[in-house]
């Protein structure tokens, strides 16, 4: 009789796992994947929605058994998916860099990659910055809500910040004066000005603001067991052969060795 019983409880618990296991895919499935414009980790060229970050989503899921595709992820916005992911339900949001200011709005899986968020200035105006007090006396630009506008607050910025939501006006806004820095994170600031068909050569990096990590951010309702199964495949991404090589960094590759397009909109 025991023995039955034991059996009994072995096979209900077998199929409350199978269960489990089948609404998690359900619910991954269902989630609201929101990115932005932000190359070269995610961004739309030619009607197909692409980079390092949405290669490594759809890859780390895969290691995982689930099935995402790029018809699932929303591009929008970032001030608006920004605001959607905070209040959910069930809404993932990337490329996020992770800051303690941001630490507690979301739930976190990565790091996808590393990043670096930087001031450019037009090489002609050989503006010079040493330490953080000087950058009161500048016109920032910044993306609302962005990651540059975060930090240049938390050092007690806000009177000389110039928000916008397009960046590809924010690289017009710096090329011809209207500004005389840009926060921006640095290897998606020379894809931006490149593809507006201007020379980089013509723009510095003059200070650095942060050396972070971009994350997925979840919105705080989703299930750990969903972040945790997303982690894990995005681990295995990064395992290294006997060679050294790993997807995380032939992903990477793919993209950080490729030009840009340039846009054909008028100058």
């Amino acid at each position: 009789m025991q023995s039955f019983l034991l059996r009994c409880i072995s096979l209900l618990m077998a199929v409350l796992l199978q269960m489990h296991c089948a609404m998690a895919e359900a619910d991954l499935a269902r989630l609201n994947y929101l990115t932005e414009d932000y190359p070269p980790f995610n961004y739309s060229e030619d009607g197909q929605l692409k980079g390092i970050s949405v290669d490594m989503l759809i890859a780390a899921a895969a290691k995982s058994g689930y099935i995402i595709t790029p018809g699932q992820i929303k591009i929008m916005p970032w001030t608006r998916a920004y605001h959607q992911a905070m209040q959910g339900p069930d809404t993932v949001l990337f490329s996020t860099v992770r800051t303690p200011e941001r630490e507690e709005l979301f739930n976190w899986v990565g790091p996808i990659s590393p990043v670096r968020v930087v001031l450019l200035a037009r090489k002609k105006d050989a503006i010079v910055i040493n330490q953080p007090g000087e950058l009161a006396q500048y016109s920032i630009g910044v993306m609302r809500d962005a990651i540059g506008e975060v930090l240049l607050k938390s050092m007690g910025m806000e009177s000389n910040l110039y928000r916008i939501t397009s960046t590809a006006s924010m690289v017009r806004m710096l090329q011809r004066g209207r500004v005389e820095l840009w926060a921006y994170e640095d290897t998606v600031a020379r894809w931006f000005t490149r593809r507006e068909g201007l020379n980089f050569d013509d723009f510095e990096v003059v200070y650095l603001l942060q050396q972070s990590e971009l994350y997925y951010a979840f919105s705080k309702d989703v299930p750990q067991p969903l972040l945790q199964s997303l982690q894990s495949g995005l681990d295995a991404l990064k395992q290294t052969d006997d060679l050294g090589h790993s997807e995380w960094q032939n992903i990477r590759d793919l993209y950080l060795q490729q030009p840009p397009q340039e846009s054909t909109s008028q100058k």
